[in-house]
């Protein structure tokens, strides 16, 4: 019986399933478009997929039914001829992409007359070959790949998206801070193509209501500007006076006791959020220079580790979008003139920025003492001309300045910050070698080029006896003067911070270190002079300074011998500084968190030089600009008489309020006692002798497991504080320059260092133990 049975079952014809032929491509299909089924199609031809369009075995085309009256056959047939292979280009925002030459799985699927719309190994493989293709950069019909999921899974997006361009503010008020972040902020970066940024905002106003309903139907650079724009508006929030009512701005407040600061950080989250939205599936220019926004944003409200990972962060998706290498660049859209001297500048535009994340990245990688994101040894894409800004960079090809006849542009500073950061990562390459490398050569060479490119700096950027044919120049005036003081102070930083990890292990580099400080604690000092109020903010007031005291007071204190040519000017110096930051820290937040690290250190050093300054008191007023041999250029040089009004009236302010001083008739301001050098009224008179016969001398042996000094890494990631007992204290040290040792230690100090550290050897831990009186 039961072989009768299967002899039925066999004889029984198996059933016949009816199916259609489907006429679409397979990407159409996939995406449920209607096809007009040219080869390539016009959906595939605008989201530049011509290499994947392609059509079932025996689908009629567009082309076929147009050679043949008769119908196209609905039915299967394995002889009938495979839907060919489009030659179109690769795609325009990516190169690389599929050719003729170099089949793709799906026009070999389509070959071998598999179907992709069914789940199979080829629709694996398909997906592992579209998952590194970037999505169209350029505008003009991109549409995103969220729109493959269901209306379910776009509904929540789309609420969302329109839920945070709802929080954008009147137009009026934009244009109002668009403008201020133009004014004051732009030159200090370039990150933003001007130009380029107006034309979007002008064609987002243009934007219908209904669009902003569905941004997957949105072009890239268009869905992505409101992130943008947010973090403009954030920024530019930054530079309103804190506490001073604002009758044009205070509006858009919407909660008692807000601060501008609070408005900007909601209007920053919401930017960010943005770009979180639509994930790494559809990036886009736009979305670095938000990023980068958002990283320049966090470093000026003192959040420095998350500006880090912000910068990294717009390193790889400029990364994913081929910024860093020529071969990716961007194709023209058509091979007409305007088309192809508009791509040249979209290109240039790319690689300036791609350079500037570069600068950023190796410069808070070794302020940090936290490694790079970029990989230095695998290249770096060409970089951009230095080319003036052109009227219409659709008529005008690109081509370098005469450097004769033709003023600096931004591009020029850009270029000698890069220069320097190439410098700064022969910093991090030394580090395998420790503190105790075989051979100081490498070092020595090290500071050679750092020396030798300061020489080669151009005349119009130098400090000493510059160019000044361009400093009342339109397109120069507001930065090319700041510019000078800056590039100097890179300088002695990038020195200081070859030989900081050495200073403990030899006295070459010791006194190399303590003169690269000193020296930039005077040119931010010239820096700080002509600083207004709503700059205060400022990290260029922080950076190095706190590195540069420390590592001043570290030398001093261990080795209080050694360099007493220097002793003067860094006693002066290194107490300015402290009163310097004393007076921001109402407006900067990095130098309020360092308060009580940098009198708990005040204090140590005070006991090293003797006294706290002149005659046991108040140290010496800031000695004349002129006194310095490294920082000659004057000060009328580098400051403006607007400058210096508002910078004295603001120390004035800052001194009100946090005691101590006040600015005078004449422009001097003071804060605790101590002149901030607006202007400088002394002789340079000398400090007493500290040091008496029985002052210790510290051997370098004794310091050998010493580890190196990272200051701002140890204050920012491992919680640095000064504490007296279990009470923080931003004040610990003395309540007053050169008041009288506290009692409780030999050292004249009550406060000790603490923090979060994974190591029991560094400087910090030395100190709280260290009592110089029983040093022999």
């Amino acid at each position: 019986m039961a072989d009768m049975i299967g002899i039925m079952v066999e004889s029984r014809p198996p059933a016949r399933k009816r199916r259609r032929v489907v006429i679409s491509c397979f990407e159409c299909h996939r995406r449920k478009q209607k096809c007009d089924r040219e080869l390539p199609c016009g959906n595939c031809v605008a989201r530049n997929r011509e290499a994947s369009c392609a059509y079932e075995a025996g689908a009629p085309t567009s082309k076929s039914l147009k050679e043949t009256t008769a119908p196209a056959s609905t039915t299967t047939d394995t002889t009938s001829s495979f839907a060919s292979v489009p030659t179109g280009s690769p795609p325009r925002g990516y190169a690389g992409g599929g050719s003729s030459s170099d089949p793709t799985l799906s026009s070999m699927a389509a070959a071998l007359g598999y179907s992709q719309t069914r789940p199979s190994t080829l629709s694996l493989l398909r997906t592992i070959e579209t998952a590194d293709r970037q999505p169209d950069n350029g505008g003009g019909g991109g549409k995103s790949r969220h729109r493959d999921g269901n209306q379910n899974e776009l509904g929540p997006i789309r609420e969302k998206y329109k839920g945070l361009v709802r929080q954008l503010p009147a137009k009026t008020y934009i244009d109002r801070l668009v403008g201020m972040y133009f004014e004051d902020l732009h030159h200090q970066y370039n990150f933003i193509d001007r130009d380029i940024f107006f034309e979007q905002l002008a064609a987002w106003n243009r934007l219908p209501f209904a669009l902003l309903s569905t941004p997957e139907d949105l072009p890239p650079p268009m869905r992505f500007f409101p992130a943008l724009l947010f973090q403009i508006l954030a920024t530019a929030l930054l530079l309103l006076p804190p506490g001073t009512p604002d009758p044009v701005f205070d509006p858009l407040k919407y909660a008692g006791g807000m601060t501008f600061e609070n408005l900007a950080t909601d209007y920053s989250d919401s930017g960010a959020a943005i770009v979180n939205l639509f994930g790494k599936s559809a990036l886009d220019e736009v979305t670095v220079q938000a990023q980068f926004i958002r990283a320049l944003f966090q470093k000026y409200t003192a959040h420095v580790i998350e500006c880090w990972h912000g910068i990294a962060a717009a390193i790889r998706d400029a990364q994913e979008l081929g910024m860093h290498r020529d071969s990716l660049d961007p194709k023209p859209q058509d091979s007409s003139v305007e088309s192809i001297l508009k791509n040249q500048w979209r290109i240039l535009h790319r690689r300036k920025m791609y350079m500037m994340l570069v600068t950023w990245d190796i410069n808070m990688a070794v302020f940090l003492g936290r490694p790079g994101s970029v990989v230095w040894a695998h290249g770096l894409p060409s970089l951009p001309v230095d080319a003036p800004t052109p009227v219409d960079c659709s008529k005008t090809p690109i081509e370098s300045r005469d450097e004769a006849s033709d003023p600096p542009t931004l591009i020029t500073r850009q270029l000698l910050l890069f220069k320097i950061g190439d410098t700064l990562r022969y910093v991090l390459d030394l580090e395998p070698d420790g503190s105790h490398p075989k051979d100081f050569s490498k070092v020595d060479h090290v500071q050679q080029l750092m020396d030798t490119l300061r020489d080669d700096v151009p005349a119009a950027f130098r400090l000493e006896n510059p160019d000044r044919r361009w400093d009342d120049h339109p397109a120069c005036a507001r930065w090319i003067r700041p510019t000078r003081l800056y590039l100097q102070q890179l300088h002695y930083f990038a020195i200081m911070a070859l030989h900081r990890p050495y200073i403990f292990h030899r006295r070459a580099s010791r006194t190399a270190a303590l003169r690269a400080a000193v020296n930039m604690l005077g040119v931010q000092r010239r820096t700080f002079d002509g600083l207004p109020l709503i700059q205060w903010r400022g990290f260029h007031l922080f950076f190095g300074s706190f590195d540069a005291v420390v590592v001043i007071a570290s030398i001093f204190i261990l080795f209080p011998h050694e360099s007493p040519e220097l002793r003067d000017r860094a006693a002066r110096r290194f107490h300015w500084t402290i009163a310097k930051f004393e007076a921001i820290r109402e407006h900067n937040a990095v130098a309020r968190a360092a308060q009580g690290v940098l009198n708990a250190i005040r204090a140590r050093f005070i006991k090293a030089v003797g006294g706290g300054g002149v005659g046991g008191g108040t140290p010496a007023p800031s000695p004349p600009y002129a006194e310095d041999s490294d920082d000659a250029d004057q000060t009328a040089a580098t400051t403006t008489p607007e400058g210096v009004e508002n910078s004295a009236r603001a120390a004035g302010l800052a001194t009100g309020s946090g005691g101590g001083g006040s600015g005078s008739g004449s422009g001097s301001a003071s804060i605790n006692g101590l002149s901030l050098g607006i202007t400088p009224s002394d002789d340079g008179a000398s400090l007493p002798e500290p040091w008496g016969p029985g002052a210790w001398s510290l051997p370098e042996d004794s310091l050998s497991s010493l580890a190196p000094i990272y200051a701002t890494s140890d204050l920012l990631f491992n919680d640095l504080v000064a504490k007296n007992g279990e009470t923080e204290l931003a004040g610990c040290a003395a309540d007053q320059f050169g008041a009288p040792p506290m009692a409780g230690d030999g050292f004249g100090l009550s406060c000790q260092f603490d923090g979060d550290f994974a190591a029991d050897n560094t400087f910090w831990q030395f100190m709280n133990q260290f009592n110089p009186e029983f040093t022999s």
